[in-house]
């Protein structure tokens, strides 16, 4: 057992180190300079679903790291294997996608993507070797077992961000609110963005605790609130705010000992793939669009995830067209912006006018069409940053695969793992936020349960007294 496993880790440091080369020479020498991009999107797709692949194989299915890859996988590189495949061609795209797909630049997009999938993978492999033993295995306690006592907690901000959430509705446009489409919802929601990004995070904590919580109806309550929630936010197209939670959600059932078996997951993906179109068609048209979506189901899911591509694209352009790097203002703004706000004598501009956050400077160039880790790790530091940074990422996910106690193992998902997902499609600038937000509620959670079961251990009962019979 012992030589196999010194084995195993030998080879994972072997697949650490040729990915991290490889990331830093496609990275560097990738671009090719070819007029058509779609040539070559087919060899660019073949050697990220082989990197992936290879990476869940080594990490586990339902490792943090393998996850993360996959669904990285499917939001920058999903457009361009159906075009790769065949299954779409440029011409049954929109005009705003195939302007920039067939664009001088989504080849090297494509390329960046590819380095930072080669190094997300070297980072974790090499955190898992450097962390990793021959001797013993990570914390595995039986399924049944309580991953830790923090349900409740878990329960109670599933169902308060879902009643926060309804209020910011009815107080934006009422009744009507929950049945708007996409922009109309970012529309009316527009002067409640503190309240919802507060909601967000508490909402993707709330569901990983309660679900790797204590069984009882309060788990049960959550579970059905969030379904609830689902049911109402996804025709509304708030895909993030749903499925990113369920993602993590799912991760940390997977190290309690409780993961889908593969048919189970196979229906998941199927089902998926089927309902993430028709989010896009309610996005754009609203709920009216339900009945004719229904009657026709397409499988066009990666292509609506693919286009965080898009993001990536944008940055490399605007640096061809001369844009110099950022060298890491974006992300030091969120903290220096942190900082004016508790810290006398710091001043800081407001959020919507400080361009040096990309979701404002995207919004304010193209419109909501989201962000990557990718693309802001190029804005501010080039091919080198995307895997220098990306490489961190990596480090940061196998960090929490090999965490050996179950209970810290959870929390870290709970806490940490969600705002890591949801940067696949958005900026930097609201993760150091919802990490430290997340852990201050369970620190804040640990510190009461102490002090109230010292309160309740403590006996009261006085010493007897005892007279002298002298």
């Amino acid at each position: 057992m012992r030589l196999r496993n010194a084995s195993f880790r030998r080879l994972v440091l072997a697949y650490a180190i040729v990915t991290g080369v490889l990331a830093v020479v496609i990275a560097l020498f990738g671009s090719a300079g070819a007029k058509d991009p779609i040539s070559r999107f087919a060899w660019i797709v073949a050697t990220s679903v082989a990197v992936t692949g290879s990476l869940v194989a080594l990490t586990g299915v339902w490792s943090a790291t393998a996850v993360y890859a996959g669904v990285f996988w499917c939001f920058h590189f999903g457009l361009i294997a159906t075009l790769a495949s065949g299954y779409i061609s440029t011409i049954d795209l929109p005009l705003a996608d195939e302007s920039w797909v067939l664009g001088p630049f989504s080849g090297d997009a494509a390329i960046l993507a590819l380095a930072g999938t080669l190094a997300v993978a070297s980072g974790a492999c090499f955190v898992s070797w450097r962390r990793g033993s021959g001797d013993s295995e990570p914390d595995r306690l039986g399924p049944a077992e309580m991953a830790h006592p923090y349900g409740v907690l878990g329960s109670v901000l599933v169902v308060g961000s879902i009643a926060g959430w309804c209020l910011v509705v009815l107080a934006a446009r009422g009744l009507a609110g929950f049945f708007a489409s996409y922009e109309e919802f970012l529309q009316m929601t527009s002067e409640f963005s503190l309240s919802l990004a507060i909601i967000s995070p508490a909402l993707a904590c709330g569901i990983v605790m309660a679900v790797t919580g204590k069984a009882g109806w309060h788990r049960t309550s959550a579970i059905v609130a969030f379904v609830c929630f689902a049911l109402v936010a996804l025709p509304i197209g708030l895909r993030t705010e749903v499925m990113f939670p369920a993602v993590a959600a799912i991760v940390a059932r997977g190290r309690c000992g409780k993961s889908f078996s593969s048919v189970k997951a196979g229906a998941v993906a199927v089902a998926l793939l089927l309902l993430i179109p028709l989010v896009r068609e309610v996005r754009t048209v609203g709920v009216r669009a339900l009945p004719e979506a229904l009657v026709s189901p397409r499988l066009d899911a990666l292509v609506e995830m693919g286009e965080s591509l898009r993001p990536v694209e944008q940055v490399v352009r605007w640096h061809a067209e001369g844009e110099p790097y950022q060298h890491g203002n974006s992300y030091w703004a969120p903290f220096e912006r942190a900082g004016a706000r508790v810290l006398p004598g710091m001043k800081s501009m407001a959020a919507d006018h400080d361009l040096r956050l990309m979701n404002v400077l995207v919004l304010d160039r193209i419109g909501a069409i989201g962000f990557s880790p990718v693309a802001e790790a190029y804005r501010n530091f080039g091919p080198v940053g995307v895997v220098i940074v990306l490489g961190l990422l990596g480090m940061a996910l196998g960090a929490i695969d090999t965490i050996r106690d179950r209970r810290t193992a959870v929390l870290a998902i709970a806490t940490l793992y969600p705002p890591l997902l949801i940067n696949i499609r958005n900026s930097f600038v609201s993760v150091p936020a919802q990490c430290a937000a997340g852990i201050l509620v369970v620190l804040a959670a640990a510190a009461v349960r102490h002090v109230v079961g010292s309160v309740v251990s403590r006996s009261y009962a006085r010493p007897a007294y005892i007279r002298s019979e002298i």
